[in-house]
């Protein structure tokens, strides 16, 4: 938990989650080794518009965790400030340095945004292309990140040829490339269709699992958070605040085959009754 709502952990009695960190002991939580760090986090725009108020919580190097909540709740507000492209109003906000520089940060957004006029190799050059790096060095690291992707037959393919999921592949590899500490979503999938969601659902987790960077993940949807994610933190209504947290402990990357086991559904109705709780 991390504004005194209390950390909802599913996995005793079916249906029976057991509430564990108490109010007052945030303190404690913020550990030497986090990766970001937010305090008393507030923030509203030039035009009044106030979407986020008093959040606080912090995000461990390697964790997944998830954003949920309804639309327009400050979840997208909350993931530019960890980005750096927003300043919070009220509240600090730190993200640890590596060599006096922040995280390799790498940011999917709901559209793949790529260039149309270039080849699919070409738009996920591009972050390595802005750094300097050297065209054969680029290119090995291109070729690589196709290929944990699924879509190293389209390297000269234009993104006109792509179909949606696909798309969003080549968005994720160029994220990737970088090879990120930290690596932000802003609902990626929300514009596939079902089976297609699931299926990149299920790859992304085995991309985390297997490079171990540190996941903030976007989404309105119970199902899909708790799938991903090993914490769930459930953002109410604007101004968005941090109703409480979920755990899912079950064993990284996630098998499709989880979906039906009951700790899914034990996770998915614990997020139910937090979004439902009065705000």
């Amino acid at each position: 938990m991390r504004d005194g709502c209390g950390t909802i952990t599913p996995g005793g009695a079916a249906g029976q989650p057991g509430h564990g960190t108490a109010a007052g002991s945030e303190t404690s939580a913020l550990t030497k080794g986090a990766l970001i760090r937010a305090e008393s986090i507030g923030k509203t725009f030039p035009d009044g518009l106030e979407t986020l108020r008093d959040i606080s919580v912090t995000i461990e190097p390697g964790e997944f965790v998830a954003l949920l909540g309804p639309s327009g709740c400050g979840k997208t507000t909350f993931l530019r400030l960890a980005a750096g492209l927003e300043t919070p109003s009220a509240g600090t906000l730190q993200v640890a340095k590596r060599g006096g520089k922040r995280p390799e940060t790498g940011y999917v957004f709901q559209s793949p945004t790529l260039m149309p006029w270039a080849s699919l190799a070409a738009n996920i050059r591009l972050p390595l292309t802005l750094r300097g790096l050297p065209r054969k060095k680029a290119d090995r690291a291109v070729a690589a990140a196709l290929a944990r992707v699924g879509l190293s037959d389209f390297a000269d393919a234009l993104p006109s040829r792509l179909s949606g999921g696909m798309a969003m592949r080549a968005s994720l590899a160029r994220a990737l490339v970088a090879e990120p500490d930290l690596l932000l979503l802003d609902e990626p999938f929300a514009a596939l269709d079902e089976m297609t969601r699931f299926r990149l659902g299920e790859e992304l987790s085995a991309l985390q699992s297997e490079l171990g960077f540190t996941v903030l993940f976007v989404t309105h949807s119970l199902y899909e958070a708790a799938f991903l994610a090993e914490r769930i933190l459930v953002f109410s209504p604007r101004p968005g605040r941090i109703l409480g947290e979920v755990l899912n402990a079950a064993p990284l990357p996630r098998l499709p085959a989880h979906r039906g086991e009951s700790g899914f559904q034990d996770v998915v109705e614990a997020l139910r009754r937090l979004l439902a709780e009065p705000s």
